[in-house]
């Protein structure tokens, strides 16, 4: 852990439960306003691309200003890792990648998808930092005891929110595993891209294939 302008910076390694929190309160927020309210999907996605747009302003304007940056760090401190102080943070890939799963996949799949980044990602981080030393490290840094906790979170939160669509027992089986693998080993694909991106995209792309195979 660091500092910058009397604020206090995480590293990756750190456990870091604010910026868990905050991760799965966004993915919660986003999803519960476009599920519960009356909000149409071109509107959803022109409020995320809105913010998005917003996000990459302020972002682009601390990268530049070491001054405005230390004002950024002050009140973003709980939530910035050390990585992001001279470099664009998570949170721009996050909303992006929300953005386009709302307007490329359908409704309930979008939904998961951004479940998955909101719950699987911050659960399968704690278990590898706190147990990550006791199993086996793949080449990406990830360990094997975080990636099961991010299948096993991923497969909990597609068991329950499926659960409230009707689907035939085997439908909904196929889904939960196809959701719950997809969500849960996105990241560990060699994509050079942020796990923010990579792991809606991934699973909302595998459960979209799966609800056209199934004719859903």
């Amino acid at each position: 852990m660091g500092t910058i302008g009397g604020a206090r910076i995480h590293a990756r390694t750190d456990l870091h439960l604010a910026r868990k929190v905050w991760h799965a309160t966004m993915g919660m927020v986003i999803v519960g306003i476009y599920l519960f309210s009356e909000m149409s999907r071109s509107t959803a996605v022109v409020i995320l691309t809105s913010a998005l747009g917003l996000d990459l302003v302020v972002e682009t304007l601390r990268l530049r200003s070491p001054q405005l940056n230390q004002v950024m760090m002050k009140v973003w401190g709980p939530f910035i890792r050390k990585c992001e102080i001279d470099r664009i943070s998570g949170i721009p890939y996050y909303v992006g990648a929300s953005a386009l799963a709302i307007a490329v996949f359908p409704k309930e799949v979008a939904a998961l998808s951004i479940l998955f980044l909101a719950w699987g990602d911050p659960l399968a981080s704690v278990f590898g930092i706190l147990f990550g030393d006791r199993s086996l490290r793949f080449s990406n840094g990830k360990s094997l005891i975080g990636t099961i906790a991010g299948v096993l979170t991923c497969t909990t939160v597609a068991a329950v929110f499926l659960s409230a669509y009707s689907f035939a027992p085997s439908e909904y089986l196929a889904l939960v595993l196809i959701g719950g693998l997809a969500g849960g080993l996105a990241e560990m694909l060699p994509l050079e891209i942020d796990d923010n991106f990579s792991i809606p995209m991934v699973s909302g792309f595998a459960l979209w294939l799966a609800y056209i195979v199934f004719g859903i």
